[in-house]
């Protein structure tokens, strides 16, 4: 059994008079399923487009059109499609007189008063109005930087 293609007419397995396009039929499944609950089907675990009886599940699976494409996931045949990729030993780290650990340094923390004059600040905590008045003060003093 060949995989359908997207367009071609596939027979609903609840119903022998629904043709249904192939790439439609999980939403058809969906909807005619509801209809039919008192039957006894089974979704096939390879493709949930493949709606048999209970009795018939086992058969299906181990005969299942898409079982091809889930044993070639899971087994590797062969070794020749995997490249061989030779083992590098990482370079030694040359000796080096910095020490980050050491250094006591603080954090860089930005100084409002220095700061340049491309910037223009957005105020937290105040009024619309007062937010407005001090971003057009802002947009006047405003010097593209350099």
């Amino acid at each position: 059994m060949t995989t359908p293609a997207p367009h071609q007419l596939v027979t609903c397995p609840f119903n022998k008079s629904h043709q249904i396009e192939h790439y439609r039929m999980h939403v058809h499944l969906q909807k005619c399923s509801k209809q039919h609950k008192n039957l006894k089907y089974s979704t096939c675990p390879l493709d949930a487009t493949h709606i048999v009886l209970d009795a018939q599940l086992d058969h299906h699976v181990a005969n299942c059109p898409k079982s091809v494409m889930f044993h070639s996931k899971i087994y590797i045949m062969d070794n020749d499609h995997r490249p061989i990729v030779p083992v590098q030993r990482p370079q030694p780290v040359e000796d080096c007189e910095e020490d980050w650990e050491s250094s006591n340094v603080s954090s860089y923390v930005p100084d409002p008063a220095k700061k340049g004059p491309h910037i223009i600040n957005k105020i937290k905590g105040a009024t619309p109005s007062e937010r407005r008045k001090a971003r057009m003060q802002g947009i006047q003093t405003y010097k593209p930087p350099q």
